[in-house]
């Protein structure tokens, strides 16, 4: 059975401290929370609510890995802890990042202050950052605990 109550909790909190740590921003303004087709909680941050390829958009997403085994049903299950968080921005034409650094430092400082096991995902110029293209990205980067690798809030 996958229980995403946790992953929501955590999403909750830390959609809280974006939208503080956002306040009055003249970039990124907008915080909402989302799930995606499998029921984890995705934060989307933006300015103005605009969503869409091109613009400065953060996304993150938390969820649990695949516990590998099926329950008695036969149903994949997924473990309790540890989390996944990944943490997504699209990339111009030059392979920067569209969004400000200064909006990516706040949202990636929140994020990493979670504890959870964080992948970085640099979605190609032209691609909207949804669950689709989050889904069809591998990690550029994955950063964890160095010392208590399973260790999740």
């Amino acid at each position: 059975m996958k229980s995403t109550a946790q992953a929501q909790a955590q999403a909750r909190e830390l959609a809280e401290k974006l939208a503080k740590r956002f306040a009055g921003s003249s970039t990124i303004d907008t915080v909402r929370v989302a799930n995606d087709a499998n029921g984890w909680p995705m934060i989307f941050c933006s300015d103005g609510g605009t969503e869409t390829a091109g613009a400065a958009l953060v996304v993150i997403r938390i969820s649990n890995p695949d516990a590998v085994s099926k329950d008695i049903f036969g149903n994949a299950t997924s473990a309790y802890t540890p989390h996944n968080l990944e943490f997504a921005y699209e990339l111009t034409a030059a392979n920067n990042p569209i969004p400000a650094d200064t909006d990516l430092f706040k949202a990636f400082w929140e994020a990493t202050k979670t504890g959870i096991k964080t992948q970085v995902k640099e979605i190609a110029n032209g691609t909207a950052v949804d669950a689709t293209s989050m889904d069809a990205k591998s990690a550029d980067c994955e950063l964890d605990e160095l010392y208590w690798p399973l260790k999740s809030i």
